[in-house]
């Protein structure tokens, strides 16, 4: 099998406040699509040029390396991945607790993790623009760092207590499992044929999240994750179908069609070896269009009725 190569991650978790919840998740919605403007402002030497005529060469250039989504120097990586995703994701969720408050966390990955600050300057950035731009008080209240568990470690500028998680540790941690729950929390925009799916297919966001996550390990963690595309393609259309109860439709906190996609639950059974594991990388990092943006939001659970017992999902774990 020779040895493992791994994508570690940093999974960011900020309490923001306002007056209005339900507001303020619609505003955050619409500001994060902003974020590459405030990354480049916290860290950008050359403001004043655009980055076409700016000498600053792309692997010192914090913005570029994080954006540029470049592609590859190896012509099989290129093939295989195309044009790699962007290094990080957002999710923005309500708390139930309080009602002037939401969670905004975003995961980092790989390589971009060395520029955690800039992150977090770019943050605040954001946050400050909603204010501005929207006439309210909005406030970051609180930010931590997660570990595997959910555990929140604060974060103390300016020495930073960052937990380092291993994707290569969430797939071989992960239990079997044949059958699960998917939850769909925020609209989920698969692409089939040129639109929009309308319907939940399995196969299709697994399919979606197999190239997502092994693209993720190819550009930005030590190596190409290799896997038996073919065999987990392939079973993920023999995948049954317990419960639907998801549908394409508005989440309730807009009227904005645009943002329309899946919500809802939905439980499978017949699951491969392999499939979970992937599927729970994958939840750290969204799915479908728009999923760096806080879109194709969704958690797992096991179904009760599973046989649990933990085996390595053998086509999953083999690495060039």
């Amino acid at each position: 099998m020779g040895f493992f190569l791994d994508l570690n991650l940093v999974h960011i978790v900020f309490e923001v406040s306002s007056d209005d919840q339900v507001s303020l998740i619609l505003q955050m919605y619409d500001a994060v699509r902003r974020f590459e403007n405030c990354f480049k402002g916290a860290c950008c030497v050359r403001n004043d040029l655009s980055c076409h005529l700016c000498g600053e060469q792309s692997e010192r250039c914090p913005y570029r390396s994080v954006f540029g989504q470049t592609l590859s120097h190896d012509p099989y990586v290129v093939r295989r991945h195309q044009k790699p995703p962007l290094p990080f994701t957002f999710k923005i969720s309500k708390i139930e607790r309080a009602s002037s408050c939401i969670e905004i966390s975003i995961v980092i990955a790989g390589n971009a993790i060395q520029y955690v600050s800039i992150f977090l300057d770019a943050f605040n950035l954001l946050v400050a623009s909603v204010g501005e731009n929207n006439g309210v008080d909005i406030a970051v209240s609180g930010s931590w760092c997660l570990d595997y568990q959910g555990g929140r470690h604060e974060l103390n500028a300016p020495s930073l207590s960052l937990v380092l998680l291993s994707g290569l540790e969430i797939l071989q941690s992960t239990q079997y499992s044949d059958a699960i729950r998917i939850y769909l929390e925020s609209p989920l925009r698969l692409l089939c044929s040129g639109s929009i799916a309308h319907s939940f297919d399995f196969t299709l966001m697994f399919r979606s999240q197999l190239r997502r996550c092994s693209s993720l390990f190819a550009y930005y963690g030590e190596g190409e994750l290799e896997l038996d595309y073919g065999f987990l393609s392939e079973v993920a259309e023999r995948v049954t179908c317990l419960r639907n109860n998801s549908g394409f439709t508005k989440p309730q906190w807009t009227n904005r069609v645009a943002l329309s996609g899946m919500l809802g639950v939905v439980e499978f059974t017949d699951l491969a070896d392999g499939m979970l594991p992937l599927l729970m990388l994958g939840s750290y990092f969204n799915a479908g269009k728009g999923a760096a943006y806080g879109m194709g939001v969704y958690r797992i659970e096991e179904l009760s009725t599973t046989i649990t017992q933990s085996r390595t999902p053998a086509a999953v774990f083999q690495f060039r």
